[in-house]
C-alpha cells in the first residue's frame, strides 16, 4: 500500500523535480550535481546506473522515451507490433502510466490501479470467463505454462515475476485429457465453466452419428477407461479414437450364430433389435401371414430364445393362446373355437351379436340391449388366467359367461334388503319391475296391511317409502315397519285437538283417528256429523251457519290453527248476554 502511494506521487508532482534536476545536469549548470542519482535503479534496471546510462532511458528535454524502453524490452515491442497484449493498447503505450524506477532494487515495476487482483483480464485480448475466473493470477502465470524459457531467460525476465511467456491454447495450461487422439482445439467440445459435460460436442459430426437405441448408451460402454502410467497425477484417459464399428458384431454378439451372415442391418435397424426392416423380411410370405393385431406382436412372442423359426404350429389360435375362457363354450357346436366369436383385429370387441344373444337361454330385451357386455360377463368365473406378455399384462381374471341362474338377482344387488321377498317369493324382481326400466312398478299394494285407496293411489311410492337412514344406494327404501297413522305422512293441522288416549304394547298412546272425518277420496271431513261426533247438536238456524262463524282461528306457540275444541257451547259465547 506504502508502495502503490509513492508510485502515485512519482507519477505525479515529484517528477517534475527529477525533470529539473535532470536539466541541470545537462546544462552543466552545477557541476556537483553530476555525481547524483534520483535513486537507486530497479536490481532487473542495475546495469544502467551510472550518468553516463541517462540518455539509454532519457532524452534530453523530454520525459521517459517509451521508444527507449522497446529497445531493451524486444519482446514487448514484438508483441506490440503484432497488436497482441496489453501494451498494444494506445493507452498502454506510455511506459511510465505503469512503471517508475530510482526507488531501490526491491522496488516493484509494476503499478496496478485498483489492485493487481482487480485488473481487467480483457485488455490482454484473454478474457477470463467461466472457471477461469477463480485461480490467482501465480496458479496461471509461473515458469511451468511458459513457452519459450529460453527467449525470456535471454532477455533477463524472471520467469517467477513476469506475466509474458504464456499462450491461449487450452494445452499450453492443461493436460492434454485425450493423449493427442482428438483435435487441439478443446473449445470445440469443452466450456470455459467445466470439463464436462462436452456440451459442444456432436457425435454426429463423427464416422459414427449415433441412432436409435444408440444415442441412449452410456459413453463409457463404447469408450472404455486406459491407463496411462507418463502421467501420474493423471495416469488415466478415455479412449476415442481406434475403435471398430464397421459391423454391429463389434460390439454386440451375433445372437443368430452367424446363420444370416455378418450383416445385421440388413434385418434390424438401430432403433431396436425387436424393429426388423420389413422391405427385407415379408412375413406375408410364410405359411402365416401377419394380421391384425399380429402385426403388432414382438417377434420374440412367438420366436422364443432356443426355439426354431420353422415348424411351429400356428393351425389354430389356441397352438399359441390359451383358452381365455376356461373351457365355458366346450360344450358348443365348436368346442369352443375362438375363430367363432373373435378375428385378428382383436380379442375385443368379439363378433357375437346382440342376434346371437337372442339364440341364448337369456335374450335381451328392454334396458339389457344397451348394457355393455363386461357388466354382466365380469371376471368373477374364479381364478385368473396366465397370458403371453405381448398382451400387456401376465395375469387376467376370467370372464363369467355360464350363469347357475339367470333371475335378475344373479347381477342385481336387492336394494330392498329382502324386505319384500315375501310378496315377489315365486314371480321374484319381475313381480313388480320389468326390464324396460327401474322406476315403472306394477305392485298390488292390496297385498299389504296399507290397501291403497282414494288419492294414495296416485302418490308416488318414495313419497311414503323414504330411503333408509345409512342406506347405500337411493333404491335402499324402507318398506316394513311403517307406522300407519296418518300423520306419519300428513301435518295434523288440527294440533293434536282430536287425541284420543290409545293403549298401545302395555303403553297408553294418544292418537288422532283422522278418518273419524275424512276418507282417503278427499281432505274435506264428509264423515263428519255435528249432531252425533260433538257436543253441540246443530238445530234451527245453527243449521246454516258456516263453520268459520263458530270456529276462528288462534296462534299457539307459533302456529296458526282453526280451534274446534274446547269451544263453549253457551249461547252467550256467540250472541252477547
Amino acid at each position: 500500500m506504502e508502495q502503490t502511494r509513492l508510485q502515485e506521487k512519482i507519477l505525479g508532482r515529484n517528477f517534475s523535480s527529477r525533470l529539473l534536476l535532470l536539466i541541470f545536469w545537462i546544462l552543466g549548470v552545477a557541476p556537483a550535481w553530476a555525481q547524483l542519482s534520483p535513486g537507486d535503479l530497479h536490481q532487473s534496471h542495475a546495469d544502467l546506473e551510472g550518468l553516463e546510462n541517462c540518455t539509454k532511458c532519457h532524452l534530453t528535454g523530454k520525459k521517459i522515451s517509451p521508444e527507449n524502453c522497446l529497445a531493451c524490452h524486444k519482446l514487448l515491442k514484438e508483441r506490440i507490433d503484432a497488436n497482441r497484449g496489453l501494451h498494444a493498447n494506445p493507452e498502454y503505450r506510455d511506459c511510465v502510466k505503469c512503471h517508475v524506477d530510482h526507488h531501490g532494487r526491491d522496488f516493484d515495476l509494476i503499478y496496478w490501479e485498483g489492485g493487481q487482483e482487480n485488473f481487467d483480464h480483457r485488455l490482454t485480448g484473454y478474457p477470463l470467463e467461466g472457471a477461469h475466473t477463480q485461480p490467482r493470477c501465480r496458479d496461471c502465470h509461473k515458469p511451468d505454462f511458459i513457452s519459450e524459457k529460453e527467449k525470456l531467460v535471454a532477455q533477463k525476465k524472471d520467469l517467477k515475476r513476469t506475466f509474458l511467456g504464456l499462450k491461449q491454447a487450452c494445452l499450453n495450461c492443461h493436460v492434454d485429457e485425450h493423449r493427442g487422439q482428438l483435435d487441439k482445439d478443446c473449445l470445440s467440445c469443452h466450456q470455459m465453466e467445466d470439463w464436462k459435460p462436452a456440451a459442444k460436442f456432436d457425435h454426429d459430426k463423427t464416422r459414427f452419428p449415433l441412432t436409435g437405441k444408440h444415442s441412449g448408451v452410456d459413453c463409457q460402454k463404447c469408450h472404455k477407461t486406459i491407463r496411462d502410467n507418463r502421467f501420474p497425477d493423471n495416469p488415466t484417459y478415455v479412449k476415442f479414437t481406434g475403435i471398430r464399428f464397421a459391423e454391429c458384431s463389434s460390439c454386440h454378439r451375433d445372437v443368430h450364430e452367424g446363420r444370416f451372415g455378418n450383416r445385421c442391418s440388413k434385418c434390424h435397424v438401430t432403433g431396436g433389435w425387436e424393429q426388423v426392416k420389413a422391405a427385407n423380411f415379408d412375413h406375408s410370405k410364410t405359411r402365416f401371414p401377419l394380421k391384425g393385431k399380429h402385426q403388432q406382436v414382438k417377434c420374440e412372442s412367438c420366436h422364443k430364445p432356443g426355439r426354431p423359426y420353422k415348424g411351429l404350429k400356428f393351425a389354430a389360435c389356441r397352438d399359441c393362446h390359451q383358452d381365455y375362457h376356461k373351457g365355458q363354450f366346450a360344450h358348443r357346436p365348436s368346442r369352443g373355437a375362438c375363430e367363432e366369436c373373435h378375428t385378428e383385429r382383436g380379442f375385443s370387441p368379439s363378433t357375437f351379436t346382440q342376434a346371437d344373444h337372442q339364440k341364448t337361454d337369456f335374450p335381451l330385451k328392454g334396458a339389457h340391449l344397451a348394457v355393455p357386455c363386461i357388466a354382466c360377463h365380469t371376471g368373477e368365473a374364479g381364478g385368473k388366467l396366465s397370458v403371453m406378455p405381448a398382451h400387456g399384462y401376465t395375469r387376467q381374471p376370467i370372464n363369467r359367461f355360464q350363469f347357475a341362474s339367470i333371475r335378475c338377482r344373479t347381477c342385481h344387488e336387492d336394494p330392498h334388503r329382502g324386505q319384500v321377498d315375501r310378496f315377489v317369493k315365486a314371480g321374484g324382481c319381475e313381480s313388480c319391475h320389468r326390464v324396460d326400466t327401474w322406476k315403472t312398478v306394477k305392485f298390488d299394494h292390496s297385498q299389504t296391511q296399507f290397501a291403497l285407496t282414494g288419492r294414495h293411489r296416485n302418490v308416488a311410492c318414495n313419497d311414503c317409502h323414504k330411503p333408509v337412514a345409512g342406506g347405500k344406494s337411493p333404491g335402499h327404501l324402507q318398506f316394513q315397519n311403517l307406522d300407519r297413522e296418518c300423520r306419519a305422512c300428513h301435518k295434523d293441522v288440527h294440533q293434536r285437538q282430536f287425541d284420543k288416549p290409545v293403549v298401545r304394547k302395555g303403553k297408553t298412546e294418544f292418537v288422532t283417528d283422522c278418518s273419524r272425518c275424512h276418507t282417503p277420496n278427499n281432505w274435506e271431513p264428509t264423515r263428519f256429523n255435528h249432531d252425533r261426533d260433538s257436543r253441540f247438536p246443530l238445530e234451527g238456524a245453527h243449521e246454516n251457519v258456516p263453520c268459520q262463524e263458530c270456529h276462528k282461528p288462534v296462534r299457539r306457540g307459533g302456529v296458526t290453527f282453526t280451534l274446534f275444541t274446547p269451544v263453549d257451547g253457551k249461547c252467550s259465547s256467540c250472541h252477547g248476554s
